[in-house]
Protein backbone atom coordinates (compact mmCIF):
# COMPACT_ATOMS: atom_id res chain seq x y z
CA UNK A 1 0.00 0.00 0.00
CA UNK A 2 1.11 3.63 -0.61
CA UNK A 3 0.60 4.97 2.71
CA UNK A 4 3.17 1.80 3.97
CA UNK A 5 6.04 2.73 1.43
CA UNK A 6 5.52 6.71 2.45
CA UNK A 7 5.65 5.23 6.31
CA UNK A 8 9.01 3.61 5.54
CA UNK A 9 10.18 6.53 3.82
CA UNK A 10 9.49 8.78 6.28
CA UNK A 11 11.27 6.34 8.78
CA UNK A 12 14.22 6.43 6.57
CA UNK A 13 14.68 10.39 6.64
CA UNK A 14 14.30 10.38 10.18
CA UNK A 15 16.98 7.65 10.50
CA UNK A 16 19.49 8.99 8.22
CA UNK A 17 19.29 12.99 10.12
CA UNK A 18 19.68 11.32 12.78
CA UNK A 19 22.40 8.75 12.36
CA UNK A 20 25.04 11.55 13.30
CA UNK A 21 23.78 11.69 16.95
CA UNK A 22 23.54 8.09 16.88
CA UNK A 23 27.12 7.49 15.98
CA UNK A 24 28.27 10.20 17.91
CA UNK A 25 26.96 8.95 21.09
CA UNK A 26 28.12 5.54 20.21
CA UNK A 27 31.72 6.64 19.93
CA UNK A 28 32.32 8.83 22.69
CA UNK A 29 29.84 8.00 25.11
CA UNK A 30 29.06 3.94 24.57
CA UNK A 31 25.58 4.37 23.92
CA UNK A 32 23.46 2.03 21.48
CA UNK A 33 26.53 -0.46 21.03
CA UNK A 34 24.55 -3.01 22.80
CA UNK A 35 21.64 -4.78 21.16
CA UNK A 36 22.30 -2.95 18.29
CA UNK A 37 22.67 -5.92 15.58
CA UNK A 38 19.07 -6.85 17.07
CA UNK A 39 17.60 -3.66 16.59
CA UNK A 40 19.06 -4.05 12.75
CA UNK A 41 17.10 -7.28 13.04
CA UNK A 42 19.97 -9.55 13.30
CA UNK A 43 19.16 -11.81 15.52
CA UNK A 44 21.78 -14.01 17.62
CA UNK A 45 22.27 -17.72 15.85
CA UNK A 46 21.44 -19.04 19.49
CA UNK A 47 17.68 -17.93 18.55
CA UNK A 48 17.21 -20.25 15.51
CA UNK A 49 15.84 -22.96 17.59
CA UNK A 50 12.63 -20.68 17.78
CA UNK A 51 12.15 -21.47 13.94
CA UNK A 52 10.91 -25.17 15.08
CA UNK A 53 8.98 -24.02 18.71
CA UNK A 54 5.35 -22.42 18.98
CA UNK A 55 6.97 -18.77 20.02
CA UNK A 56 4.65 -15.97 21.97
CA UNK A 57 6.59 -12.54 21.50
CA UNK A 58 5.76 -9.89 24.41
CA UNK A 59 6.86 -6.58 23.78
CA UNK A 60 7.04 -3.74 26.27
CA UNK A 61 9.02 -0.26 26.15
CA UNK A 62 10.91 0.23 29.01
CA UNK A 63 10.88 -0.23 32.78
CA UNK A 64 7.39 0.74 33.89
CA UNK A 65 5.73 -1.41 30.89
CA UNK A 66 7.92 -4.12 31.55
CA UNK A 67 6.98 -4.36 35.25
CA UNK A 68 3.15 -3.88 34.04
CA UNK A 69 3.89 -6.86 31.52
CA UNK A 70 4.99 -9.07 33.75
CA UNK A 71 2.20 -10.53 35.49
CA UNK A 72 0.59 -11.08 31.90
CA UNK A 73 4.02 -13.12 30.95
CA UNK A 74 3.32 -15.25 33.81
CA UNK A 75 -0.92 -15.71 33.59
CA UNK A 76 0.07 -16.70 29.64
CA UNK A 77 2.99 -18.96 30.63
CA UNK A 78 0.62 -20.90 32.62
CA UNK A 79 -2.06 -21.23 29.87
CA UNK A 80 0.83 -22.25 27.50
CA UNK A 81 3.54 -24.05 29.18
CA UNK A 82 4.69 -25.54 25.81
CA UNK A 83 5.26 -22.26 24.54
CA UNK A 84 8.93 -20.50 24.02
CA UNK A 85 8.22 -16.85 25.74
CA UNK A 86 10.04 -14.22 23.30
CA UNK A 87 10.53 -10.83 25.44
CA UNK A 88 11.28 -7.69 23.78
CA UNK A 89 12.22 -4.09 25.15
CA UNK A 90 13.37 -0.73 23.33
CA UNK A 91 15.34 0.51 26.19
CA UNK A 92 18.50 -0.76 27.92
CA UNK A 93 17.03 0.17 31.35
CA UNK A 94 14.05 -1.78 30.15
CA UNK A 95 16.16 -5.05 29.29
CA UNK A 96 17.93 -4.81 32.65
CA UNK A 97 14.37 -4.79 34.52
CA UNK A 98 13.47 -7.57 31.98
CA UNK A 99 16.33 -9.78 32.84
CA UNK A 100 15.60 -9.17 36.21
CA UNK A 101 11.75 -9.85 36.72
CA UNK A 102 10.74 -11.74 33.38
CA UNK A 103 11.31 -14.80 34.76
CA UNK A 104 9.24 -17.03 32.48
CA UNK A 105 10.99 -15.36 29.35
CA UNK A 106 12.74 -17.72 27.38
CA UNK A 107 14.64 -14.90 25.02
CA UNK A 108 15.27 -11.60 25.70
CA UNK A 109 15.62 -9.15 23.11
CA UNK A 110 15.84 -5.40 21.92
CA UNK A 111 12.84 -4.42 19.61
CA UNK A 112 13.84 -4.47 15.79
CA UNK A 113 13.40 -1.15 14.41
CA UNK A 114 10.04 -0.77 12.44
CA UNK A 115 11.30 -0.92 8.79
CA UNK A 116 9.23 -3.23 7.01
CA UNK A 117 12.93 -5.01 5.69
CA UNK A 118 13.75 -5.75 9.37
CA UNK A 119 10.51 -6.44 10.92
CA UNK A 120 9.78 -9.38 7.86
CA UNK A 121 13.23 -10.55 8.31
CA UNK A 122 12.83 -10.84 12.22
CA UNK A 123 9.17 -12.32 12.01
CA UNK A 124 10.52 -15.00 9.63
CA UNK A 125 12.66 -16.15 11.72
CA UNK A 126 10.62 -16.42 15.05
CA UNK A 127 7.18 -16.88 13.43
CA UNK A 128 5.42 -15.55 16.50
CA UNK A 129 1.96 -17.40 16.69
CA UNK A 130 0.81 -14.66 18.76
CA UNK A 131 2.35 -11.36 19.19
CA UNK A 132 1.50 -9.25 22.88
CA UNK A 133 2.08 -5.69 22.41
CA UNK A 134 2.12 -3.24 25.93
CA UNK A 135 0.44 -0.14 26.33
CA UNK A 136 0.75 2.10 23.70
CA UNK A 137 3.41 0.25 21.13
CA UNK A 138 1.42 0.78 17.81
CA UNK A 139 4.32 -0.20 15.26
CA UNK A 140 2.78 -0.49 11.69
CA UNK A 141 5.02 -2.97 9.90
CA UNK A 142 5.31 -4.93 12.61
CA UNK A 143 0.93 -5.20 12.84
CA UNK A 144 1.21 -5.37 9.16
CA UNK A 145 3.23 -8.49 8.17
CA UNK A 146 2.73 -10.42 11.62
CA UNK A 147 -0.91 -10.80 9.79
CA UNK A 148 -0.07 -11.45 6.71
CA UNK A 149 2.53 -14.36 8.27
CA UNK A 150 -0.45 -15.77 10.35
CA UNK A 151 0.45 -14.36 13.31
CA UNK A 152 -2.61 -13.43 16.30
CA UNK A 153 -1.58 -9.58 17.35
CA UNK A 154 -2.94 -8.35 20.18
CA UNK A 155 -2.49 -4.89 22.47
CA UNK A 156 -2.12 -5.31 26.76
CA UNK A 157 -3.03 -2.88 28.75
CA UNK A 158 -3.85 -0.47 26.65
CA UNK A 159 -3.41 3.80 26.88
CA UNK A 160 -3.93 6.25 25.44
CA UNK A 161 -2.92 9.68 26.56
CA UNK A 162 -4.51 12.79 25.18
CA UNK A 163 -1.16 13.77 23.50
CA UNK A 164 -0.93 10.45 22.03
CA UNK A 165 -5.01 10.57 20.64
CA UNK A 166 -3.86 13.78 18.75
CA UNK A 167 -0.95 12.64 17.27
CA UNK A 168 -2.51 9.42 15.78
CA UNK A 169 -5.02 10.96 14.00
CA UNK A 170 -2.06 12.01 12.07
CA UNK A 171 -1.81 8.52 10.50
CA UNK A 172 -4.76 9.42 8.64
CA UNK A 173 -5.27 5.31 7.04
CA UNK A 174 -2.08 3.60 8.13
CA UNK A 175 -3.83 3.96 11.48
CA UNK A 176 -7.56 2.44 10.32
CA UNK A 177 -5.29 -0.36 8.87
CA UNK A 178 -3.29 -1.27 11.62
CA UNK A 179 -6.04 -0.95 14.49
CA UNK A 180 -8.11 -3.74 11.75
CA UNK A 181 -5.45 -5.50 11.78
CA UNK A 182 -4.79 -6.11 15.76
CA UNK A 183 -7.13 -9.23 16.55
CA UNK A 184 -8.24 -7.87 20.21
CA UNK A 185 -7.33 -4.28 21.66
CA UNK A 186 -7.75 -4.79 25.69
CA UNK A 187 -7.30 -0.83 27.35
CA UNK A 188 -7.06 0.22 30.39
CA UNK A 189 -10.50 2.55 31.25
CA UNK A 190 -12.95 3.26 30.06
CA UNK A 191 -11.36 6.44 28.40
CA UNK A 192 -8.76 4.84 26.97
CA UNK A 193 -11.57 2.16 25.29
CA UNK A 194 -13.49 5.89 23.66
CA UNK A 195 -9.78 7.16 22.66
CA UNK A 196 -9.09 4.19 20.61
CA UNK A 197 -12.48 3.43 18.82
CA UNK A 198 -12.15 6.98 17.95
CA UNK A 199 -9.21 6.23 15.72
CA UNK A 200 -10.84 3.70 13.86
CA UNK A 201 -10.69 0.68 16.34
CA UNK A 202 -13.59 -1.46 15.72
CA UNK A 203 -15.66 -1.97 18.66
CA UNK A 204 -16.16 -5.67 18.79
CA UNK A 205 -12.35 -6.06 19.37
CA UNK A 206 -12.17 -3.66 21.97
CA UNK A 207 -12.42 -4.27 25.79
CA UNK A 208 -12.07 -2.36 28.95
CA UNK A 209 -9.59 -5.31 30.97
CA UNK A 210 -8.43 -2.38 33.62
CA UNK A 211 -4.93 -2.16 34.41
CA UNK A 212 -2.11 -5.34 34.66
CA UNK A 213 0.17 -2.57 37.29
CA UNK A 214 -2.85 -3.54 39.73
CA UNK A 215 -1.36 -7.70 39.66
CA UNK A 216 2.58 -7.08 39.45
CA UNK A 217 4.01 -9.45 41.98
CA UNK A 218 7.37 -7.61 42.15
CA UNK A 219 6.56 -4.34 43.69
CA UNK A 220 4.00 -6.81 46.44
CA UNK A 221 5.22 -5.89 50.09
CA UNK A 222 7.56 -8.41 51.19
CA UNK A 223 9.12 -7.63 54.75
CA UNK A 224 12.44 -9.56 54.07
CA UNK A 225 13.17 -7.39 51.26
CA UNK A 226 11.89 -4.26 53.64
CA UNK A 227 14.42 -5.39 56.22
CA UNK A 228 17.36 -5.87 53.97
CA UNK A 229 17.05 -2.50 52.53
CA UNK A 230 16.53 -0.62 56.32
CA UNK A 231 20.14 -2.59 56.68
CA UNK A 232 21.54 -1.88 53.38
CA UNK A 233 20.64 1.75 53.36
CA UNK A 234 21.74 2.03 57.25
CA UNK A 235 17.72 3.38 57.97
CA UNK A 236 16.33 2.28 61.55
CA UNK A 237 12.67 1.19 61.00
CA UNK A 238 11.05 3.79 63.21
CA UNK A 239 12.62 7.08 60.88
CA UNK A 240 10.21 8.64 59.24
CA UNK A 241 11.17 8.29 55.09
CA UNK A 242 9.89 9.70 52.20
CA UNK A 243 10.44 8.57 49.09
CA UNK A 244 10.45 10.71 45.43
CA UNK A 245 10.05 8.84 42.71
CA UNK A 246 10.55 9.21 38.92
CA UNK A 247 11.28 13.01 38.94
CA UNK A 248 11.95 15.57 36.28
CA UNK A 249 14.42 18.82 35.55
CA UNK A 250 13.10 21.49 37.33
CA UNK A 251 11.70 19.45 40.17
CA UNK A 252 14.05 18.76 42.11
CA UNK A 253 14.75 22.26 43.30
CA UNK A 254 11.51 22.48 44.12
CA UNK A 255 11.65 19.58 46.76
CA UNK A 256 14.70 21.50 47.93
CA UNK A 257 12.37 23.66 50.39
CA UNK A 258 10.22 20.54 51.17
CA UNK A 259 12.82 18.49 52.26
CA UNK A 260 14.30 21.42 54.75
CA UNK A 261 10.56 22.47 55.97
CA UNK A 262 10.24 18.44 56.83
CA UNK A 263 13.81 18.02 58.31
CA UNK A 264 13.07 21.42 60.80
CA UNK A 265 10.48 19.33 62.73
CA UNK A 266 11.22 15.72 62.28
CA UNK A 267 15.12 15.51 62.34
CA UNK A 268 15.34 11.91 61.90
CA UNK A 269 13.88 12.41 58.25
CA UNK A 270 15.38 10.54 55.50
CA UNK A 271 14.93 11.15 51.81
CA UNK A 272 15.36 8.54 49.18
CA UNK A 273 15.28 10.24 45.75
CA UNK A 274 14.62 8.59 42.55
CA UNK A 275 14.99 10.91 39.26
CA UNK A 276 13.24 9.78 36.41
CA UNK A 277 16.57 9.12 34.30
CA UNK A 278 19.30 8.16 36.70
CA UNK A 279 22.04 9.89 34.13
CA UNK A 280 21.26 13.26 35.89
CA UNK A 281 22.66 12.32 38.89
CA UNK A 282 25.58 14.51 38.77
CA UNK A 283 23.29 17.14 37.81
CA UNK A 284 20.90 16.65 41.07
CA UNK A 285 24.16 15.73 43.49
CA UNK A 286 25.64 19.37 42.50
CA UNK A 287 22.00 21.25 43.19
CA UNK A 288 21.23 20.02 46.46
CA UNK A 289 25.25 20.36 47.43
CA UNK A 290 24.68 24.36 46.82
CA UNK A 291 21.62 24.02 48.97
CA UNK A 292 24.02 22.72 51.77
CA UNK A 293 22.29 19.15 51.79
CA UNK A 294 24.50 16.20 51.85
CA UNK A 295 23.56 13.59 49.89
CA UNK A 296 24.62 9.80 49.22
CA UNK A 297 24.04 7.80 45.76
CA UNK A 298 22.55 4.74 46.20
CA UNK A 299 25.71 2.95 44.60
CA UNK A 300 27.68 4.43 47.39
CA UNK A 301 25.29 3.52 50.13
CA UNK A 302 27.60 1.35 52.14
CA UNK A 303 30.04 4.79 52.50
CA UNK A 304 26.86 6.45 54.02
CA UNK A 305 26.89 8.07 57.24
CA UNK A 306 23.50 8.33 58.82
CA UNK A 307 23.97 11.21 61.05
CA UNK A 308 25.49 13.93 58.10
CA UNK A 309 23.60 12.34 54.80
CA UNK A 310 19.75 11.98 55.24
CA UNK A 311 19.00 12.33 51.76
CA UNK A 312 19.95 9.31 49.10
CA UNK A 313 20.00 9.54 45.44
CA UNK A 314 18.41 6.31 43.89
CA UNK A 315 20.65 5.85 41.01
CA UNK A 316 20.33 2.41 40.16
CA UNK A 317 17.84 0.74 37.80
CA UNK A 318 14.58 -1.60 38.95
CA UNK A 319 14.97 -0.56 42.81
CA UNK A 320 12.14 1.82 43.64
CA UNK A 321 9.23 -0.30 43.38
CA UNK A 322 10.73 -2.40 46.06
CA UNK A 323 12.09 0.73 47.96
CA UNK A 324 8.43 2.46 48.33
CA UNK A 325 7.85 -0.84 51.07
CA UNK A 326 10.33 1.18 53.54
CA UNK A 327 8.43 4.74 52.71
CA UNK A 328 5.92 6.30 55.35
CA UNK A 329 4.88 8.79 52.23
CA UNK A 330 5.87 8.66 48.48
CA UNK A 331 5.77 11.62 46.37
CA UNK A 332 5.34 10.50 42.47
CA UNK A 333 7.02 13.20 39.93
CA UNK A 334 6.55 14.10 36.80
CA UNK A 335 3.79 16.02 38.16
CA UNK A 336 4.58 19.64 39.48
CA UNK A 337 5.95 19.79 36.03
CA UNK A 338 4.15 19.57 32.96
CA UNK A 339 5.12 15.94 32.15
CA UNK A 340 1.80 14.22 32.56
CA UNK A 341 2.97 12.18 36.06
CA UNK A 342 4.03 8.17 36.43
CA UNK A 343 2.96 5.27 37.98
CA UNK A 344 0.95 5.74 41.15
CA UNK A 345 -0.36 2.31 41.80
CA UNK A 346 3.39 0.84 42.98
CA UNK A 347 3.11 2.74 46.14
CA UNK A 348 -0.26 2.14 46.62
CA UNK A 349 0.48 -1.75 46.36
CA UNK A 350 2.44 -0.71 49.02
CA UNK A 351 0.07 0.46 50.90
CA UNK A 352 1.48 4.21 50.94
CA UNK A 353 -0.52 7.39 50.48
CA UNK A 354 0.32 8.70 47.73
CA UNK A 355 1.05 12.69 46.57
CA UNK A 356 0.98 14.16 43.17
CA UNK A 357 1.05 17.44 41.89
CA UNK A 358 -1.29 18.84 39.37
CA UNK A 359 -0.18 18.01 36.14
CA UNK A 360 -1.73 13.79 36.42
CA UNK A 361 -2.77 13.98 32.44
CA UNK A 362 -1.18 11.01 31.31
CA UNK A 363 -2.21 8.95 34.20
CA UNK A 364 -6.07 9.84 34.47
CA UNK A 365 -7.79 6.83 35.58
CA UNK A 366 -5.42 5.84 38.22
CA UNK A 367 -5.42 9.68 39.55
CA UNK A 368 -9.52 9.20 39.63
CA UNK A 369 -9.05 6.19 41.14
CA UNK A 370 -6.35 7.09 43.92
CA UNK A 371 -8.89 9.90 44.80
CA UNK A 372 -12.10 8.47 44.73
CA UNK A 373 -10.70 5.94 47.55
CA UNK A 374 -8.84 8.98 49.08
CA UNK A 375 -5.44 7.56 49.09
CA UNK A 376 -4.18 10.23 46.78
CA UNK A 377 -3.43 13.51 47.61
CA UNK A 378 -3.30 16.05 44.69
CA UNK A 379 -1.38 19.13 45.44
CA UNK A 380 -1.28 22.38 43.29
CA UNK A 381 2.34 23.14 44.40
CA UNK A 382 5.92 22.14 46.35
CA UNK A 383 4.71 24.49 49.53
CA UNK A 384 1.23 22.93 49.77
CA UNK A 385 3.35 19.58 49.56
CA UNK A 386 5.05 20.35 52.48
CA UNK A 387 2.15 21.15 54.06
CA UNK A 388 0.09 18.20 53.66
CA UNK A 389 3.47 15.31 54.31
CA UNK A 390 3.82 17.38 57.65
CA UNK A 391 0.09 16.68 58.39
CA UNK A 392 0.10 13.13 57.81
CA UNK A 393 3.85 12.86 59.52
CA UNK A 394 2.42 14.66 62.41
CA UNK A 395 -0.99 12.11 62.52
CA UNK A 396 0.32 8.79 62.11
CA UNK A 397 -3.49 7.21 62.86
CA UNK A 398 -4.61 8.87 60.11
CA UNK A 399 -1.52 7.56 57.67
CA UNK A 400 -2.28 4.20 58.99
CA UNK A 401 -5.77 4.22 57.87
CA UNK A 402 -4.64 5.41 54.31
CA UNK A 403 -2.40 2.88 54.55
CA UNK A 404 -5.10 -0.18 54.62
CA UNK A 405 -7.81 1.55 52.65
CA UNK A 406 -4.31 1.70 49.49
CA UNK A 407 -4.02 -2.06 49.75
CA UNK A 408 -7.90 -2.74 49.54
CA UNK A 409 -8.34 -0.70 46.71
CA UNK A 410 -5.39 -2.46 45.11
CA UNK A 411 -6.81 -6.12 46.38
CA UNK A 412 -10.51 -5.21 44.65
CA UNK A 413 -9.04 -4.08 41.25
CA UNK A 414 -6.78 -7.30 40.64
CA UNK A 415 -7.37 -9.52 37.51
CA UNK A 416 -6.31 -8.12 34.48
CA UNK A 417 -3.62 -9.99 33.93
CA UNK A 418 -5.70 -13.08 33.96
CA UNK A 419 -8.79 -11.75 31.49
CA UNK A 420 -5.35 -10.59 29.27
CA UNK A 421 -4.48 -14.14 29.19
CA UNK A 422 -8.09 -15.84 28.77
CA UNK A 423 -8.13 -13.63 25.39
CA UNK A 424 -5.03 -15.19 24.31
CA UNK A 425 -6.65 -18.47 25.02
CA UNK A 426 -9.35 -17.18 22.54
CA UNK A 427 -7.22 -16.57 20.12
CA UNK A 428 -4.41 -19.45 20.16
CA UNK A 429 -6.68 -22.48 21.65
CA UNK A 430 -5.90 -23.88 25.68
CA UNK A 431 -3.28 -25.59 25.77
CA UNK A 432 -3.25 -26.82 29.07
CA UNK A 433 -6.12 -25.97 30.74
CA UNK A 434 -6.16 -27.40 33.73
CA UNK A 435 -2.73 -26.13 34.80
CA UNK A 436 -4.42 -22.34 34.41
CA UNK A 437 -7.07 -22.58 36.80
Amino acid sequence: MVYYLLYDLLLSVVFILYLPIVLYKMIFKGKYRVGLKERLGYLPKSLNYLQDEDVIWIHAVSVGETVAASSVVTEIKKRFPEHKILFSTVTDTGQEMAHKIIEEADEIIYFPLDFSWIIKRVLRLIKPELIVITETELWPNLIRYAKELGSKVMLVNGRISDDSAKKYKYLGPIMKDMLDNIDFLSMQSEQDVDYITDLGADKEKVINNGNTKFDQTYAEPDSEVEERIYDEFKIDSDQPVLVIGSTHPNEEEQLIPVYKELKAEFEDLVMILAPRHIKRADEIEGLYQEAGIDMVRRIEIEERNPKLESVILLNTIGELAQIYGIADLVFIGGSLIERGGHNILEPAAHGKLVFFGPHMFNFKESTSLVLEHEVGIQVSDAEELGEKILYYLRNEDELEAKSREALEMIENNKGASVRNAKLAEELIGVRNYESAK
